[in-house]
C-alpha cells in the first residue's frame, strides 16, 4: 500500500466512509483497509458524551449505549425523586379495578399484594 493510499484511507474514514467503500475507491482489499484503520486507530466513530440525568457529570456513551446515569447511586436517587416519571402504560387491577401505572406493558396485573391474595384465594381454594 502506498503512502498516498494510506493518507486517503484516513481522510475517507474521518469523513465517515465504511471499509467497503474505501476499499472499492482505492482498489485494495477490504481487510487491508480494516487492518490499517485498526492499527492507526482511524475510526469514524467519535466519542458520544452525554450527561448524567441526576448530577450532570459527563458520561461516555461509546462504552455502553443507553446509559442515563453515571453510577448506581445517581440512578437510585433519580428514581426515588421521580417515581412515576416514565410510566407510559396504564391498566386496571384485576381485583378492585384501580388504575395501575407501569413502565412496561403487562408488567402488573394487581395494584397490590392484598388484591393478588384476594383474587387468588377468593373461592377459599388453595394449594392444599
Amino acid at each position: 500500500m502506498t503512502n498516498e493510499q494510506k493518507e486517503r484511507i484516513i481522510v475517507m474514514r474521518q469523513e465517515g466512509c465504511g471499509y467497503i467503500k474505501i476499499a472499492k475507491a482505492l482498489g485494495v482489499s477490504e481487510n487491508t483497509v480494516k487492518s490499517y484503520c485498526r492499527r492507526q486507530k482511524a475510526t469514524a466513530v467519535t466519542e458520544e458524551i452525554d450527561f448524567c440525568a441526576q448530577c450532570g457529570k459527563p458520561i461516555d456513551k461509546s462504552k455502553r449505549s443507553g446509559r442515563r446515569f453515571c453510577s448506581d447511586v445517581c440512578r437510585i436517587k433519580w428514581w426515588n425523586r421521580h417515581p412515576k416519571a416514565e410510566t407510559p402504560y396504564a391498566a386496571h387491577c384485576a381485583c378492585c379495578g384501580k388504575e395501575i401505572q407501569m413502565r412496561r406493558k403487562n408488567e402488573r396485573k394487581y395494584c397490590s399484594h392484598r388484591c393478588y391474595i384476594t383474587a387468588r384465594y377468593k373461592d377459599g381454594g388453595g394449594n392444599g
